[in-house]
């Protein structure tokens, strides 16, 4: 059988890469058949997502709740002012069908959670993670050590940046390069500890390339080694990475659910109350008092309707900021009963979680919402533009 050609609009296209040598039609019609599921449409996902609609893969799935900030802007290149307050995956969408009408891009605002996942990547001839979360990347992971589907992964931590392809069948994977999941909030992500936008289009165009390869065939993918990345001296070094002797296989995401706590953050209670530390959204009461710790940046695309916004720093600075800020013992009887119904969240639960272990330790009693914002978002009610916080407090608006 002839191996299949392209067309002229397609051939005119990709001119410049099938004229590579030891590329030619054969990969780009190989790029044109794939499916690549993304996770994350921020920082690394701009770049990833931009080049694999230029280049030309055929179908592109983006997994990611979140909403356009003004600060995601300096390094989130997919998106524009325009989209500020608008879903991630839809600003992607018309960025990425404005590079290449001819792409499938099928949108996904959800987290990905350990109830989804398998679902979410069968089918899929690759998968690339460019969340900015250690829960997420290893549940990617494990997903695609049981689906057998190949992982191209990359992070960033200030300056310096990683990427590797990971696939159980071949070797090595993110459990042999890490094999110890730190605990939620022991790593500052960019919100945090800030992030210079080039950096994530070097590391997020070295993870478009790694995908390209893995799915041409061209060159020699990053398996089995981990390239590590310093942008303050333009280095780049190749890291070896060899599969554990004797690590049990994932075959059961359920079995790992302790490893993806950043959206469950299943915290005990404290020694001073029996009330536990962290609810899901659709734990909260309607009397609920919802207080958002994210910064002045983060709210100003929307904040769940009526919450009170009190950035973090300043609530822990000044715990009387809190409404109703009374202890869980020895405070008046209406100040305690207030204290315990109040939840604080922020963008993913991370932040949340560390300022109520703070805050319970001063006796306050106060919980944490489980996923955060991004939990929020991705349920169906929660629709694509949220509005400013309100004048009363409550939970979720149904």
């Amino acid at each position: 059988m002839s191996e299949p050609r392209l067309d002229p609009a397609a051939r005119a296209r990709y001119a410049r890469q099938i004229r590579l040598s030891g590329f030619g039609e054969a990969a780009q019609t190989r790029l044109l058949d794939a499916h690549v599921l993304v996770i994350g449409a921020g920082g690394l996902g701009a770049p990833v997502l931009s080049y694999l609609a230029a280049v030309g893969i055929g179908t592109i799935s983006v997994i990611d709740p979140d909403i356009v900030e003004l600060s995601n802007l300096h390094r989130q290149i997919i998106h524009t002012e325009a989209a500020v307050g608008t879903r991630k995956i839809e600003s992607a969408r018309e960025r990425m069908s404005g590079i290449n009408s001819s792409i499938d891009v099928r949108t996904h605002p959800v987290l990905l959670t350990p109830d989804n996942a398998l679902d979410l990547l069968t089918g899929v001839d690759l998968v690339i993670d460019g969340s900015d979360n250690f829960a997420t990347r290893y549940l990617a992971n494990d997903a695609c050590e049981i689906l057998g589907i190949p992982l191209v992964w990359g992070t960033i931590l200030g300056f310096d940046g990683q990427v590797a392809v990971f696939d159980a069948r071949r070797g090595a994977t993110l459990r042999d390069l890490y094999p110890e999941v730190p605990a939620p909030g022991s790593v500052p992500d960019c919100s945090v500890a800030g992030v210079l936008g080039p950096l994530c289009g070097s590391l997020g165009s070295a993870m478009a390339m790694e995908a390209i390869k893995v799915l041409t065939g061209i060159g020699t993918a990053l398996y089995n080694a981990v390239a590590v990345h310093s942008s303050l001296d333009a280095s780049w070094e190749t890291v070896p990475v060899s599969a554990i002797p004797g690590r049990r296989p994932v075959t059961d995401l359920h079995a790992h659910r302790s490893d993806y706590a950043q959206h469950s953050l299943d915290l005990e209670p404290t020694a001073d109350t029996s009330e536990p530390a962290s609810r899901g959204w659709h734990e909260l009461t309607p009397g609920t008092v919802l207080v958002d710790i994210r910064d002045d940046d983060e709210v100003t695309a929307g904040m769940v309707p009526g919450a009170i916004h009190i950035p973090m720093d300043a609530l822990l600075a000044d715990p009387d900021l809190l409404p109703g800020a009374g202890a869980a013992d020895g405070g008046n009887e209406a100040s305690t009963a207030r204290a315990r119904d109040v939840a604080l969240y922020c963008r993913s639960g991370m932040r949340s979680a560390k300022a109520v272990a703070q805050l319970r330790s001063q006796g306050l009693t106060v919980t944490s919402v489980s996923g955060g914002y991004l939990a929020y978002l991705a349920q169906p009610a929660a629709g694509a533009q949220p509005a400013a916080g309100s004048a009363q407090p409550a939970g979720r608006q149904r």
